[in-house]
Parts: C-alpha cells; sequence; structure tokens
C-alpha cells in the first residue's frame, strides 16, 4: 500500500507532461507576430521584363528561406510585368500575397524556364532607406539552350 500514493504522483505527473503540449501558452495571442498588411506607405514599384532572347524566360521572387515566389514567363517579344512595393522610410522591397499581407522580397532573379536559377540575372534591389526603389525595367536575351546566364540590360 505504501506504493499508491508514488504511483499515483508519478501517473498524475506523466498526464500532466502528456497533456502541456497541446495547451497553447497563455501569451501565445498577445505576442504572436502579424504581418504588415496593405500599401499604406508604400511606393508602387513596377517590374518589366522585356524577353529579347529565343527561349522563354521564367522571373522568380525569393521571399524568405529559400522560398521562392513565382512572379511568371515570358517567351519571345512577351514583356513579364508585376507590381512590387516599396517601403521608403526603411528601403524595404515587398511583395503583396492575395489578402494584402507584406511580404519581404530578398532577391529578384529571371532566367531560362525551367533552369531559371542556374541561368539567372538577378534584378539589383537598391533597398535605401530613405528613397524609394526605382522602377525595375530591363530587356534580356537567352543564347544557346546551355547557355549561362541570360544578359539583361536597361532599354
Amino acid at each position: 500500500m505504501t506504493d499508491l500514493p508514488q504511483r499515483f504522483v508519478l501517473t498524475l505527473a506523466a498526464l500532466a507532461l502528456l497533456g502541456a503540449p497541446a495547451l497553447p501558452p497563455a501569451h501565445a495571442e498577445a505576442t504572436a507576430p502579424s504581418p504588415k498588411r496593405g500599401t499604406e506607405g508604400l511606393v508602387a514599384v513596377p517590374l518589366e521584363v522585356t524577353n529579347a532572347g529565343d527561349l522563354t524566360l521564367s522571373c522568380e521572387a525569393k521571399l524568405a528561406h529559400w522560398y521562392s515566389f513565382a512572379l511568371g514567363t515570358a517567351a519571345y517579344g512577351v514583356t513579364l510585368s508585376a507590381t512590387l512595393w516599396s517601403d521608403p522610410s526603411s528601403g524595404a522591397v515587398v511583395l503583396l500575397n492575395r489578402i494584402g499581407d507584406q511580404m519581404p522580397v530578398e532577391r529578384i532573379w529571371c532566367g531560362v524556364e525551367g533552369r531559371s536559377w542556374d541561368t539567372r540575372f538577378e534584378m539589383p534591389l537598391a533597398r535605401a532607406a530613405g528613397t524609394a526603389e526605382a522602377p525595375l525595367r530591363f530587356s534580356c536575351v537567352s543564347g544557346a539552350k546551355d547557355a549561362a546566364p541570360i544578359t539583361c540590360s536597361a532599354p
């Protein structure tokens, strides 16, 4: 009978430990980060990439930790257009998702479709605090199928 209180205490402790991860911390709602939303205080930054080469181009933006967002593709003679947003106070460049959340952009590149990273041209982002990002307008040329990288220039 002397083991009963000890078993009871151990069982209670085990149940408490097993159930603890299922309970949210009391302060979780108060400290959970929420993304900035909307375009207030932001300046639109047009991105235009004209494909002047033979192969279809694909353009993407790296948003965070290896996550890339497809901006679109452009066949020969087609101009891909997208809108980025610039925060002049911080120099940050963002994309907006479907519900308007601001998603910080780390880099933007275009390359041959299916191998855009291997054949990439990175669009330069100034990200200077105190000034809005300039429009990004490029004409890009892909060479032979195995050539890398593509070349882009401001028109």
